[in-house]
């Protein structure tokens, strides 16, 4: 495969993700990061089946390296884990991991936590870390992520060693990549460490307590019921008890519609909703009109009507929730009316014919009118965040097209600079490395904008060490793209796992695992009848 075919792979990878996506100005870090309804009084209810059942695919693999089916992905917390899992603070958390250490960012030594067994009941070792990093550096969902690391070896059975390409101080942040044990990569059902296992034993699948891990109390109960249920069957089947959990996309196509009658904990992820520019159209060549575009575009707007508030206003490029956000490195701007108009006036636009659009000062005296496209997927609540934006920009005097297509005609239109604005949401890694973004020639440059300086504001970022250094690195980073606007962030998105009323308590889901801190999970079903 050539490296332009590559590059155009790992672009349609990256957003795809996104593809089938259900992504106030909460800048306050004291703000909850995952928010949810208040249950009633927590009592058992009454069920149908006296049964805790979530959703999954029977057709699809439970490999949590190579599969695909985001219903059994999602599950998979329950069966694998990590050297380290996220917490809703977007920081690492050792699991797998006892000790780490590094001297330079470059190299990290890793000891193994003793005593952890898999679901066959054969010990975990290093050689089982490194052959599981190596085969998601190859295959399925975590290629992207670890093209920082060159090199893992297996000193010992206990201990694994990383070497980097560049210095790179998150390097935990990525390394939430489920171990499977050495050699089974092929299998559908790898063996896992994880607090259950997927058992046939009876016929129908299942998950069972497993009985070789370390906790015996992690589980919070000892059969997880598996069902299949589409899409359009789950309302009814949630309703009915029938299932008990599921996640789902706020934003998502055909997201379901239920009653309110139910506990939803919203989480946030790295999903960065953003407008890119064409920046070989000449209007978007000037640094000062792109900084005038994102001051009229109300993300707060967006996130209260178009997201129903399940999403975080994004007026720097880091999220609101990431640990080194401050929200006082945002420019105070205090008229946006009067700031945009002196923007317009700086650059010698005007509406010189009175017809409510603004024109270009014209070489002989008369004006050149201008308009703009802007490309959105199909997808309906993107649609309605660029027609508000659309509406925004119209009130100020700029002439935009909304050009609605769907998936593959969105993606060939990026790829074939076929737009003037475009709206995309991007899956981040947990590090938020922008670099697909904006380093040069990146698989998401599409308006090509990505730049060398740029590349050293994101190198320094990633490499930065120490409060101090991570903080000045990050704030470098942020105003750099705020005062530059190669790109023009618009909020974070967030995601939702809903469980019928009173059943589950405790439940506190990341991006990571939907089924984090477990041990802290209790599950009230009831009797039957």
């Amino acid at each position: 495969m050539s490296k332009r075919a590559l590059s155009l792979l790992l672009a349609a990878a990256l957003l795809v993700l996104c593809a089938s996506c259900a992504d106030p100005d909460v800048s306050d870090t004291l703000d909850p990061m995952v928010e949810y309804s208040p249950p009633a009084p927590f009592t058992p209810v009454r069920v149908v089946d006296s049964q805790f059942t979530v959703r999954y695919d029977p057709d699809a693999s439970f490999n949590p390296i190579t599969g695909t089916s985001p219903n059994n992905m999602a599950l998979t917390p329950l069966l694998y884990e990590g050297l380290f899992v996220l917490n809703e603070r977007f920081e690492a958390e050792p699991v797998l991991c006892d000790t780490f250490s590094t001297e330079d960012g470059l190299t990290y030594t890793i000891t193994i936590k003793g005593g952890v067994l898999f679901s066959d009941g054969s010990a975990l070792t290093s050689r089982d870390v490194k052959y599981s990093l190596e085969q998601a550096q190859q295959n399925g969902r975590f290629t992207g992520r670890l093209t920082h690391i060159a090199d893992i070896e297996a000193p010992d059975a206990g201990t694994v060693v990383i070497t980097l390409s560049a210095p790179h101080s998150r390097l935990p942040l990525l390394l939430d990549v489920p171990i499977i044990k050495n050699g089974s990569i092929s299998s559908d059902r790898p063996p896992g460490t994880g607090p259950y296992t997927l058992d046939t034993s009876e016929g129908a699948p299942r998950l069972t307590a497993a009985e070789h891990y370390r906790d015996l109390y992690t589980a919070p109960i000892d059969v997880i019921y598996l069902d299949f249920c589409s899409d359009a069957e789950l309302p009814a089947r949630f309703i009915a008890q029938e299932i008990d959990l599921f996640w789902s996309d706020p934003g998502g196509i055909g997201g379901p519609r239920l009653t309110q009658d139910h506990d939803a904990w919203y989480y946030n992820t790295s999903i960065l909703q953003y407008v890119g520019f064409n920046m070989r159209r000449d209007i978007l060549s000037h640094t000062a009109f792109r900084r005038a575009i994102s001051l009229a575009v109300n993300r707060a707007e967006i996130v209260e009507e178009v997201l129903d508030g399940h999403a975080v206003a994004a007026p720097l490029v880091l999220s609101p929730k990431h640990p080194l956000y401050d929200s006082t490195w945002v420019t105070p701007v205090r008229d946006v009316s009067s700031e945009i108009s002196a923007i317009f006036a700086e650059i010698g636009l005007e509406d010189f014919n009175s017809d409510g659009y603004l024109e270009y000062p014209g070489t002989a005296g008369e004006s050149q009118p201008f308009s703009l496209s802007l490309l959105v997927h199909d997808q309906p609540f993107k649609v309605a965040a660029a027609e508000k934006m659309t509406d925004a920009l119209m009130s100020i005097g700029i002439s935009v097209e909304l050009v609605k297509r769907p998936w593959e005609s969105y993606l060939s239109a990026l790829q074939r600079g076929q737009f003037d604005l475009y709206l995309a949401d991007v899956y981040l890694p947990a590090d938020f490395d922008l670099s697909a973004l904006l380093a040069p020639g990146g698989p998401l440059d599409y308006g090509h904008a990505g730049s060398e300086a740029y590349k050293d504001y994101i190198a320094a970022f990633l490499a930065a060490r120490g409060e101090e250094s991570e903080t000045l690195a990050a704030r470098q980073l942020c105003t750099a793209i705020e005062q530059n606007a190669p790109i023009i962030p618009v909020l974070y998105r967030q995601y939702a796992v809903h469980t019928s009323r009173n059943i589950a308590k405790g439940v506190s889901p990341t991006q990571s695992s939907i089924f984090y801190n477990l041990s802290n999970w209790r599950i009230a079903l009831g009797t039957s009848g």
